[in-house]
C-alpha cells in the first residue's frame, strides 16, 4: 500500500476528504482495519453502557462494528446471529452476508447450529448468540455450565482467528439484586476464548439490565475461577432489598483541595446508599476515606461516620470538610458526629481509636489496582500538567502500589473480611470498584473481588450490584482503528450482607 493510499484510508475513516489530509503535514495515522465506521460512529460505540432501544438496532450496531462489508481481499464478511427473534436480516446492507436463526431452545441446539453453519458456509467473521432466555435461572445456568466446553469450542473453532463473538445475557429481574448470571457465563468462556469487554444495556422502562459479553477467537492470558450458584454465597430473594440496577448521580464540581485526590466519588451517590441501608443516627464507616466524601454524605443524611486513611494530607482535607459541614445554620438540624483517623486499612487492629466499635454500614472504594501508575493514560497526563498527585500516596503500605494483580486481590479480600467482622449482623458492606484493562487484557476486578468475598461458608453474601453509570464523561479514542478498547464508564457498586 502506498503512503498516499494510507492517507486516503485515514481520511475516509475520519470522515474527511482525502485532499484535506494531503494538505497537512504527512503523518502516518491509524488505518481502520476493524470496520467501515467513520470516527463519529466509532466513538458512539466506545461507551461501555448504552440505553437499549430494540434488538434489531442492537444487533445491527454490533454487526457493523465488528465487521467490514468487504475485507481488503474483496471477500464479503460473514456473520451468524442465533436466538434473536426480533431481528431483520434486510436491515444489514449487502455485500455483508448475515445468517439469522431466530429459534434456539437450548445450549446444545446453539452449539449444533454454530457447528453446522461453519461446516456449510466456512469460518465466520462475527457470531452473536442470545442467551437471555436460556440463562435466566439457576437451572439455565447449570445447563450452560454443563455444556459450556462444547459450546465455547464450537464458537472458537467457527470464528476466524482474532475475530469477535458476542453473548447476550440478562439479569431477569428488575433492579440490581440477584445472582449475577452474566459474570458466571463470562468466566466460563475464558478457558476457550479471550474475554475482551462487557457492555451493559439499560432497559429504562423496566429497570432491567443485560450484558453484551464480547469474546475474541484468541487465547486468554490468565486463569479465571469458575462462578456457580453453589460456590458463590448470595441472597436468593431478589425482593428482599430494593436495590437499584443503576444510577447516574450528578455532583457539583470538585473543589480545589478535593481534586488532589485522584479517585473521589460523588456524595450524592453515597447518600443514596446510606438512605437505603441505614437509619438515622446509625454509624457509617469508610476504611479508605480519602478526602471524606462518605463522611459528608453521612452527616447530610443524619448519620454518624468514621473514616480511616493513610494520608495525613487527605485526613486534614476531610477534617476541614467536616468542620465546614457542621458549621451552625440558621435553622440547625439534629447534629450527628464524624471523625477521621490516620491508619492503614489493611491493619485495622493497630488503630486504637477503632477498638470496640461496631458499624451499621460500610461503604468504600479501593484503588483500582495499580492503574494510577499507568503513565501513558490521558488522565495521568492531565493531572501531571496541573501538578496534581498521580497516585494516592508513595507509602509502601498503600495497596494501590501493589503491582501483582493476584497479590492485590488477596490483600483486598483479607481487608474486607476484617472490615466485615466490625459490621453488625445483617449490615451491608458496599465496595465501589471497576473492571479494568491493561495491555489488551481485561481484569474483571469487580467480579474477581465479589467471587473471593462470597466464598461458600464465608461471612459475606452477595446482595446485588448498582451500576454507577457516568453519562457526563467525555469519550476517549483509545486505539481507534487498530484495536478495540472501550471507555469503561460504568462502575460496580457491590453490596454484601454480613452473616454469622
Amino acid at each position: 500500500m502506498s503512503k498516499n493510499q494510507s492517507y486516503d484510508d485515514l481520511a475516509i475513516f475520519l470522515n474527511k476528504s482525502p485532499q484535506s489530509v494531503h494538505n497537512r503535514p504527512k503523518r502516518r495515522g491509524p488505518i481502520n482495519r476493524l470496520n467501515d465506521l467513520n470516527y463519529r460512529d466509532w466513538m458512539k460505540f466506545q461507551k461501555s453502557f448504552f440505553h437499549y432501544s430494540t434488538d434489531n438496532d442492537l444487533v445491527g450496531e454490533l454487526v457493523h462494528f465488528f465487521t467490514k462489508a468487504e475485507w481488503t481481499t474483496g471477500v464479503s464478511s460473514k456473520s451468524l446471529i442465533i436466538g434473536v427473534k426480533e431481528f431483520r436480516v434486510e436491515s444489514i446492507e449487502s455485500p455483508r452476508s448475515v445468517n439469522h436463526i431466530g429459534q434456539c431452545d437450548s445450549i446444545s441446539s446453539a452449539t449444533a447450529l454454530i457447528r453446522e453453519t461453519s461446516e456449510l458456509e466456512g469460518l465466520q467473521d462475527f457470531i452473536l448468540v442470545d442467551l437471555r432466555d436460556l440463562v435466566s435461572s439457576k437451572d439455565g445456568l447449570d445447563r450452560f455450565l454443563l455444556n459450556q466446553s462444547s459450546f465455547c469450542c464450537a464458537l472458537r473453532s467457527s470464528l476466524k482467528a482474532d475475530r469477535y463473538g458476542c453473548l447476550l445475557i440478562s439479569l431477569p429481574w428488575t433492579g440490581g439484586s440477584g445472582f449475577p448470571y452474566p459474570w458466571a457465563v463470562a468466566a466460563a468462556t475464558r478457558g476457550h476464548l479471550r474475554l475482551r469487554d462487557e457492555k451493559v444495556g439499560l432497559i429504562s422502562s423496566e429497570d432491567k439490565v443485560f450484558y453484551v459479553i464480547v469474546v475474541q477467537a484468541n487465547d486468554e492470558t490468565r486463569f479465571f475461577e469458575k462462578l456457580t450458584t453453589k460456590s458463590f454465597s448470595h441472597v436468593d430473594n431478589t425482593k428482599a432489598r430494593p436495590i437499584p440496577g443503576w444510577v447516574m448521580p450528578r455532583s457539583p464540581p470538585r473543589k480545589k483541595r478535593e481534586i488532589l485526590h485522584p479517585g473521589k466519588f460523588p456524595e450524592t451517590l453515597i447518600e443514596q446508599f446510606i438512605k437505603l441501608f441505614t437509619a438515622e443516627n446509625d454509624t457509617v464507616f469508610d476504611p479508605m476515606v480519602g478526602t471524606g466524601s462518605t463522611l459528608i454524605a453521612a452527616l447530610r443524611t443524619q448519620r454518624n461516620a468514621i473514616g480511616v486513611d493513610l494520608s495525613d494530607q487527605f485526613i486534614q482535607i476531610a477534617r476541614d470538610r467536616i468542620k465546614q459541614e457542621q458549621e451552625p445554620a440558621l435553622f440547625p438540624i439534629a447534629k450527628t458526629n464524624a471523625d477521621v483517623f490516620l491508619g492503614d486499612s489493611t491493619r485495622l487492629h493497630e488503630i486504637g481509636e477503632l477498638d470496640g466499635l461496631v458499624f451499621d454500614y460500610v461503604v468504600t472504594s479501593p484503588p483500582y489496582w495499580s492503574m494510577l501508575k499507568n503513565s501513558g493514560s490521558e488522565n495521568q497526563q492531565r493531572r501531571r500538567e496541573q501538578s496534581l498527585p498521580l497516585t494516592y500516596s508513595n507509602d509502601v503500605s498503600d495497596i494501590g502500589n501493589i503491582l501483582d494483580y493476584d497479590e492485590f486481590l488477596g490483600v483486598l479480600e483479607r481487608t474486607y473480611v476484617d472490615v466485615a467482622a466490625r459490621i453488625v449482623t445483617g449490615g451491608i458492606l458496599t465496595v465501589i470498584v471497576k473492571n479494568i484493562k491493561k495491555q489488551h487484557t481485561l481484569y474483571p476486578l469487580a467480579w474477581d473481588l465479589a467471587a473471593k468475598l462470597c466464598k461458600a461458608n464465608g461471612c459475606l453474601k452477595y446482595v446485588g450490584t448498582t451500576l454507577w453509570c457516568q453519562d457526563n464523561v467525555g469519550l476517549k479514542p483509545f486505539a481507534i482503528g487498530t484495536h478495540w478498547v472501550s471507555n469503561i464508564l460504568h462502575t460496580y457498586c457491590l453490596h454484601f450482607e454480613v452473616s454469622r
